[in-house]
């Protein structure tokens, strides 16, 4: 610390020693309600009772200047020089508590006098204090933004009255005007809320009005947070206030009187509101220099469990809000379920609906008309698919980011989105089969059944009928593209692109139906599975066998296709087989269907609708039991003529 004297030995300099854009940042000029908020705590730290703040405003709205007074026990003149001569040291590190209130310090940096540069270029303390003799003693400290290592300090004047300190910061700073925003009041108040909920004797103005938690909150809670390394202390206390409007949300260490220490990042989740949490306990006062390291020393274990408790405070929260909105809508008859769900997956399904539409309340049409239509939309959408349910939502309200954010998080999922999905896949599944049985089996229907326009047609888009894992690769191609897309699954296609083509014992070409593949799990084999439809009509014979035998005999005499890690099977189906070719599928040395085996991995199979569709629903059929679905119903039409109409037999569109 260096001196300087002028004006009649009347006024001394105290310098910092560092460099002034470093003290600059110290002030974070671009935060001025944090500026006011530490002129507040350091008038409490000088066991203030009443503290108030004005902010004087020019004509066109301009902040001329900021004054922050208190009634608090002030600076005595001789304790000033050391209070403003250097960064840290404050006396407050290690006292913890004030004198005489015994109410635990904010400030322990000796930095906090620096902030007071956020509300001006020109800083004035005008304090009154008891001196060491009793008298009363005023002191001014005033410092200048443009040489911010330097505070002069007034000698003494003799005065009557009370203790307390005056800050008027003038030539207003570059943000200060962020002082006359509407939500800076509410900001104050969420920053102060439990120190004025534990101390009730103390009063904070801004502007003339009083903060008062209690008139601005729209709620509060408070949970005890156990916690194995809390030592002697009371256990600490978890007290959550939610705002109107959002004033940054923080996790706020304090001490068991509501005196924030340090803050935190809450490190939760909670679209749609607008909170402070404050975590109460008296052991954060011993250990305030490491609370900026809370995260990673032994307090992060305390700061996860509060985070859990927080965590169920808003899913508990969320779960009031959602049964109240939902009898809202249900007594205004927008709500589009009606009773109780009957089924598993109808209250999966209720239980996404009921959440999404929850969390997109705010956005939704005051009318009652409209909203009822939006719920229905969203309940149509999510019974169908869900996964496209977030593109739907986005067109219609244009989320913003953590709105968004919020929804995939829940439309991800497994416990609802894919349950929804799976569930609606099976019906759709069984609703097929029910079809496929009418198609091929039901006279009126089946014999009028043309086996390449309608049949090939539909089951290019049910593949999952011949096996889960297969996936489809041409249709209605020739063995030359059969062998093609073989290759090309190996990676063996040639460089030239020259294949020699591929023809049946007799030369003609042959023309596949459906080449089906799958990969085998952990490793790099392959099935190859090539299906030939018939009619519903067309009984399997020998000609219908020859015609199968001489695809598979191409592919067996044709070098091009050969490869060890590829296995094929060859399928001819159809409604009915005749005598012989029924032997032949029941040969006891051979799987029940498999009418041939021959070397390379190569199995050829005469396979009956009645066959495969029992097969499928012996897959089904868990699912079957569980959703209560009727697979001869009226839905298995009705799913034909939406997903295939443009194939689909005309019999089955008229009805």
């Amino acid at each position: 610390m260096s001196y300087s004297i002028c004006d009649s030995d009347r006024v001394r300099t105290v310098h910092i020693e560092a460099k002034p854009d470093h003290l600059l940042r110290l002030a974070r000029l671009k935060d001025p309600a944090g500026a006011v908020a530490e002129m507040i705590w350091n008038a409490l730290d000088a066991e203030a009772h009443n503290v108030s703040v004005e902010v004087e405003v020019n004509e066109i709205g301009g902040v001329e200047s900021v004054v922050v007074t208190d009634d608090g026990h002030g600076m005595p003149n001789a304790s000033c020089a050391h209070y403003f001569e250097g960064l840290g040291g404050s006396w407050k590190a290690t006292a913890k508590v004030s004198p005489d209130l015994r109410r635990g310090l904010h400030g322990h940096s000796g930095q906090g006098r620096l902030r007071a540069f956020a509300l001006g270029e020109q800083v004035q303390w005008i304090t009154v204090a008891q001196a060491a003799d009793g008298r009363m003693q005023r002191t001014v400290i005033s410092g200048v933004a443009d040489r911010p290592a330097d505070f002069e300090i007034s000698e003494p004047v003799l005065v009557s009255g009370a203790t307390g300190t005056r800050v008027e910061a003038s030539v207003p700073a570059g943000y200060v005007n962020r002082l006359t925003q509407d939500d800076t009041a509410q900001q104050l108040t969420s920053t102060f809320a439990p120190f004025l909920a534990a101390n009730p004797g103390v009063r904070i103005s801004y502007q003339g009005d009083v903060l008062d938690p209690a008139t601005v909150w729209t709620d509060t809670a408070e949970y005890p947070v156990p916690w194995s390394g809390s030592g002697g202390y009371p256990e600490p206390l978890l007290r959550v206030i939610g705002w109107p409007k959002n004033v940054g949300r923080v996790l706020a260490l304090c001490d068991a009187n509501g005196v924030v220490l340090d803050e935190s990042s809450p490190g939760i989740q909670a679209p749609g509101y607008h909170f402070t949490a404050y975590l109460l306990w008296d052991g954060f006062v011993e250990r305030r220099d490491d609370l900026p390291l809370a995260e990673m020393d032994e307090l992060s274990g305390l700061l996860e469990c509060a985070r859990e408790r927080l965590r169920a405070h808003f899913k508990k929260r969320d779960m009031e809000r959602r049964v109240r909105l939902i009898q809202e809508w249900k007594n205004e008859g927008t709500y589009p379920y009606s009773g109780e769900p009957v089924e598993p997956a109808q209250a999966v399904e209720r239980e996404m609906f009921d959440e999404v539409a929850t969390r997109i309340a705010r956005r939704l049409p005051g009318a009652a008309q409209s909203k009822r239509t939006t719920l229905r939309l969203l309940r149509a959408v999510i019974s169908r698919d869900p996964g496209g349910l977030y593109p739907v939502l986005d067109e219609l309200f244009r989320l913003p980011q953590a709105e968004q954010d919020e929804l995939k998080r829940i439309l991800q999922r497994t416990s609802l989105s894919q349950v929804i999905k799976a569930t609606g896949e099976v019906g759709d599944r069984l609703d097929f089969l029910a079809a496929l049985r009418k198609l091929v089996f039901e006279p009126d229907v089946s014999r009028t059944v043309k086996e390449r326009s309608e049949l090939h047609k539909i089951l290019e888009r049910e593949t999952w009928i011949f096996g889960d894992a297969y996936a489809l690769m041409i249709s209605d191609q020739s063995l030359d593209a059969v062998l093609r897309r073989h290759l090309k699954e190996l990676g063996r296609e040639p460089e030239d692109g020259r294949l020699d083509p591929v023809r049946r014992e007799d030369g003609r070409r042959g023309i596949v139906d459906l080449l089906l593949g799958r990969a085998h799990r952990g490793n790099s084999g392959r099935e190859h599975l090539i299906v030939e439809l018939k009619a519903p009509k067309v009984k399997i014979g020998q000609v219908e066998v020859a015609q199968i035998k001489s695809y598979a005999q191409a592919v067996v005499n044709d070098p091009q296709f050969r490869d060890p890690r590829v296995r094929w099977d060859f399928w001819v189906v159809s409604t009915e087989m005749d005598d012989i070719v029924r032997r032949d599928a029941s040969a006891p040395n051979l799987p029940p269907g498999c009418i041939a085996e021959w070397e390379g991995g190569v199995r050829i199979w005469a396979r009956t609708w009645s066959e495969i569709i029992d097969d499928c629903e012996d897959r089904l059929h868990f699912y079957r039991d569980r959703l209560n679905q009727d697979p001869a119903s009226e839905h298995a039409m009705e799913y034909l003529r939406r997903v295939h109409g443009a194939a689909a037999p005309e019999t089955v569109m008229a009805g």
